[in-house]
């Protein structure tokens, strides 16, 4: 096997003093509080007998780079010279899929910029012979550079167990052993706890509702499937292609919301290769295109392409989240956008038993996958769960029972507001992987 150049990092002489953050913000001037270094720490209320454990990290520049990967503009390229990967702000959408994609948190979006920045190795010092400032500047010698193995493990504490090979080197590792093993339910009561469930309870509720672009988008994209499909099974139901383009259109203004920089969301098809977000864009296009088509010519070869590219577009969406979740590992979620698909194709087919069964289906799959949701039970999640329970399934079930068609409109908009509701619902389950949240939260208890 192979080295490389990359960070050394060791547990058992970190201290927490954060000069490596200082002297990182110093050689690339950047504004606080944004960082492209920062020591993530265990204990932070510093509890008797818990122990501390601290672990500075920044962008590792891993051999098969997951924000690479996941850049649907292709911002992001590998210097040759010094393996270092690089950042071009002139690229960026400010989408920030690839913070999520990132198991350590390294690319950091800039709200003043609309763009994300990140660590880049120090590349300019490295080509004159120097270190990172970072690694120069640590005072305990917990964080140094040199030469590492090519192919570093990926199941090294603290570090994402997925095989993207960041160059970095983990040392002390048996720290995490010697570490008295506390009651941390116990230690924790009274007001340092309460403080930390309310600070943790909104958070949760701002990063929830920061993503209702996404959701809207998501959902309309999903709808309009649906309808596509119910046209395809039920000829008789009259499909206006002007108000196919007008959902489809607030959709896809909606998603570039989302964007830092929205006047470059033409760029966000260049990296098909591997971003499932570029895939994601290319077939909503094609869908779009293809759908409004087939219903000014209502031509059989023409309807079955627009379901085809309806597929794989709610198969993109699905696995643009997939795969950079930690808390997500399946398709089959009860906000996924192929069951909110299913349940308009049934709705607007009017197969009313099979929208039934359906809707029934998904607030069971609902309410597992909230047992066993990443979150703890709050309040959000108690209220949420309520209402999509109750607008989910019970009234649509009451009204689907009355068989009244002055119930239609009122049906749909109930149908409509539950789905969107199950696909918010889906990003308040949603989590990027962060590996030394996972310990910080499971190894020392």
């Amino acid at each position: 096997m192979g080295t490389t150049r990359g960070f050394i990092f060791d547990y058992s002489k970190c201290v927490g003093c954060h000069a490596c953050v200082v002297a990182c913000s110093v050689e690339n001037s950047t504004v606080p509080p944004l960082s492209w270094r920062s020591v993530n720490h265990f204990n932070k209320q510093k509890l008797p007998l818990l122990g501390y454990v601290h672990l500075s990290l920044a962008c590792n520049h891993c051999q098969e780079a997951p924000c690479l990967k996941a850049c649907p503009s292709g911002a992001y390229r590998v210097d040759t010279e010094t393996n270092a990967v690089i950042h071009t702000p002139e690229l960026c959408l400010g989408c920030k899929y690839c913070t999520w994609a990132c198991p350590f948190d390294a690319p950091k979006y800039n709200h003043k910029s609309g763009v994300v920045e990140k660590c880049h190795f120090c590349f300019h010092r490295l080509k004159d012979g120097q270190i990172p400032a970072c690694a120069q500047n640590c005072p305990t010698g917990a964080l140094s550079f040199g030469e590492i193995e090519e192919k570093s493990s990926p199941n090294a504490f603290g570090l994402s167990n997925r095989e993207i090979y960041p160059r970095i080197k983990i040392l002390g590792e048996d720290v995490k052993a010697n570490v008295p093993q506390a009651d941390v339910e116990a230690t924790t009561t009274g007001a340092v706890s309460s403080k930390r469930i309310l600070a943790q309870a909104k958070g949760e509720v701002r990063e929830w509702l920061n993503e209702w672009p996404l959701a809207l988008f998501t959902f309309l994209a999903a709808l309009l499937v649906g309808w596509q499909w119910a046209g395809i099974v039920s000829q008789s139901i009259s499909l206006s292609p002007w108000l196919f383009a007008i959902i489809g259109g607030t959709g896809m203004l909606a998603s570039t919301l989302h964007l830092g920089k929205p006047t470059r969301a033409y760029l966000s098809i260049n990296n098909l290769n591997t971003s499932w977000l570029s895939r994601e864009i290319l077939m909503f296009g094609l869908f779009m295109a293809t759908g409004f088509g087939s219903k000014l010519f209502p031509v059989a070869s023409l309807q079955i392409v627009s379901m085809v590219f309806g597929v794989f577009l709610l198969l993109s969406i699905e696995m643009l989240y997939v795969t950079v979740s930690q808390g997500l590992k399946t398709l089959v979620t009860s906000g996924n956008t192929f069951g909110i698909a299913l349940v308009f194709a049934s709705l607007f087919a009017q197969q009313m038993d099979l929208l039934i069964v359906l809707l029934a289906l998904k607030t069971m799959l609902f309410i597992i996958t909230i047992g066993h949701s990443q979150f703890k039970p709050s309040a959000v999640m108690a209220l949420l769960s309520l209402f999509r329970i109750s607008v989910g399934f019970l009234v649509p079930f009451g009204l689907i029972s009355l068989k009244n068609e002055n119930f239609t409109w009122v049906l749909l908009a109930v149908v409509v507001v539950g789905e969107f509701s199950d696909r918010l619902a889906f990003y308040y389950q949603f989590k990027p992987e962060r590996p030394f949240d996972e310990i910080s939260s499971s190894v020392f208890k």
